[in-house]
């Protein structure tokens, strides 16, 4: 059985404080990435290693 589960809730301290998203999800691990990319350009320009 599969579920297609998309939200998930977010609890501190048996309370509910917000919902993620498979979205958000991705959207943080694109920016991430992006950080990533611009770090490795600037190293290999000769700029030092930066975010």
């Amino acid at each position: 059985e599969t579920h297609h589960i998309r939200h998930l809730p977010v609890v501190e301290k048996d309370q509910l404080v917000g919902i993620v998203s498979i979205r958000d999800v991705m959207k943080a691990a694109l920016e991430n990435k992006e950080i990533e990319i611009k770090g490795l350009e600037n190293y290999i320009m000769g700029s030092g290693f930066s975010g």
